[in-house]
């Protein structure tokens, strides 16, 4: 039987200190633990230095430093995250697709990469007009890039299905029984 190991990126990392994703990557991470899975989840940590690794509850976690702070930091945490991650075999868990123009090198290398598209930040009026087309942009490459989509509203699943096919986005409440499948690259 195929070794169970997902790799989850997309976040600063467990235990959850900064938001949704990370309380639902934590509370996910601890149940697949659980279930004889391993779990990888990239942290990231806001200084210079070399990456470490450590143990937290079962979870194998890989701190990746950035000396950038804010939104560079996030993006250069993820690049490196993801360039690093390509070195593990298992499901990839994206959460989030505001860095998604990196999941190139997933799909390039093989890899099977979930992704969690978050809502529809492009459209928010928060942003300018920059991060506008910047999150515009990876929401394209997470639905070109990832394997399979997680949407976790149906109106989420609808707007991604005008994007892609609908047979590749499944709900949120449907997760369990992906990581259950035997996931195979698109």
């Amino acid at each position: 039987m195929r070794n169970k190991h997902v790799i989850v990126l997309g976040i600063r990392g467990v235990p959850a200190n900064h938001g949704g994703f990370e309380t639902f990557a934590e509370y996910l991470c601890k149940y697949l633990i659980t279930n004889d899975w391993q779990v990888t989840v990239y942290c990231q940590e806001d200084h210079s230095g070399k990456i470490y690794e450590s143990e937290w509850q079962g979870i194998k976690r890989i701190h990746i430093p950035v000396s950038q702070s804010g939104p560079l930091g996030t993006i250069v945490f993820d690049l490196k995250s993801v360039i690093h991650s390509l070195r593990q075999d298992g499901v990839y868990l994206t959460l989030g697709y505001n860095t998604a123009c990196f999941n190139l090198l997933h799909r390039l290398f093989g890899k099977t990469n979930v992704i969690n598209m978050d809502g529809i930040e492009w459209k928010r009026q928060k942003w300018g007009r920059v991060a506008k087309s910047w999150f515009w942009l990876n929401e394209r490459f997470g639905c070109w890039f990832g394997n399979y989509l997680v949407a976790d509203h149906p109106r989420i699943e609808d707007h991604l299905a005008t994007r892609v096919n609908r047979d590749k986005i499944t709900m949120i409440h449907m997760v369990r029984r992906m990581f259950r499948l035997q996931i195979s690259p698109i």
